[in-house]
């Protein structure tokens, strides 16, 4: 009886921990064009895309530009590029390597933006700050 039970309730008792599996993403890379996939992301506030005044994005290149910045500085090795792309705009972060200040991780990285043929980059520094997350500083 209690196998049977425990078999019946199994399932249910999954639920929980398979619930970080599902995605309900519309996107390979999980962007979606309402906001940033991430809290990391939106931690970046404007990030390096939101530097070039003369860049004029639709919001959801913004937010695929912010959501590639993020990547590159959380999970990217030196130098390895995260390509994002919206509509006819194409973009690539890169990051550079990570080093400390004090006892915050920092490191570089580059936001470059193909666009009618022409490309614009733009440099800056991040930092990650004790609440975990990346804050442009430079």
């Amino acid at each position: 009886m209690r196998r049977r039970l425990l078999r019946a309730c199994l399932p249910i008792l999954m639920l929980p921990l398979l619930a970080g599996c599902l995605s309900t993403t519309r996107d390979t890379f999980g962007l979606s064009s309402a906001a940033p996939a991430s809290a990391g992301a939106m931690a970046l506030g404007d990030g390096l895309i939101g530097r070039d005044k003369k860049q004029r994005l639709s919001s959801d290149a913004r937010n695929r530009a912010l959501d590639a910045e993020y990547q590159a500085l959380q999970f990217m090795p030196a130098g390895q590029p995260v390509a994002w792309e919206a509509g006819s705009l194409k973009g690539t972060v890169v990051p550079t390597q990570l080093y400390r200040v004090g006892s915050q991780d920092c490191r570089g990285y580059s936001q470059t933006v193909l666009r009618d043929g022409r490309e614009a980059k733009t440099v800056g520094t991040a930092c990650r700050s004790e609440d975990g997350f990346w804050r442009p500083v430079a």
